[in-house]
């Protein structure tokens, strides 16, 4: 029995578990596949799980091991959020907040950390971050709050 939604394999039909997150309202893959979402983590292990829960629910994702890496790509004005790490060397997460934040189309950020303090949720919320999740992450909470997120926002963007 997988331990996850998004190891239910339909090639090979769905077991009770599958059909129990299905019914639930958690199975997203059919949903979500216009949306563009970049995940900024130095972590690689961390990035490429939080890149594959995403690409599970039917995101198309775009993962950065750094804040310079999203900010000097081109494709940045398609992105409809960003889910990034807090603590990383070079910009840090509230720094890619700011540069995010001047983007003639800001987009939203949420912010994921394994360093959880009340201090830390409270510039979180200052700076304008949307989401604040500890480590390791809630993943249905996560794809909740980003299904939420991308359902309110225009279905076109134009440049940053």
């Amino acid at each position: 029995m997988p331990l996850w939604p998004w190891a239910c394999n339909l090639s090979k039909g769905l077991s009770l578990f599958c059909i129990h997150w299905i019914a639930l309202g958690l199975d997203m893959r059919s949903k979500h596949s216009s949306a563009l979402i970049g995940v900024v983590e130095d972590d690689e292990s961390v990035r490429l799980a939080t890149a594959s829960l995403l690409r599970s629910a039917n995101w198309r994702v775009i993962a950065y091991p750094s804040a310079n890496h999203l900010l000097s790509d081109t494709r940045r004005s398609e992105l409809g959020l960003v889910v990034t790490d807090i603590h990383m060397p070079g910009m840090d997460g509230f720094g890619l907040l700011e540069a995010i934040g001047s983007w003639m189309q800001p987009v939203p950020v949420i912010f994921i950390t394994a360093y959880v303090t009340q201090e830390l949720r409270d510039r979180s919320n200052t700076a304008g971050a949307t989401g604040f999740f500890s480590k390791p992450l809630d993943d249905t909470r996560l794809l909740a709050l980003i299904d939420r997120i991308i359902g309110k926002q225009p279905k076109t963007r134009s440049s940053v």
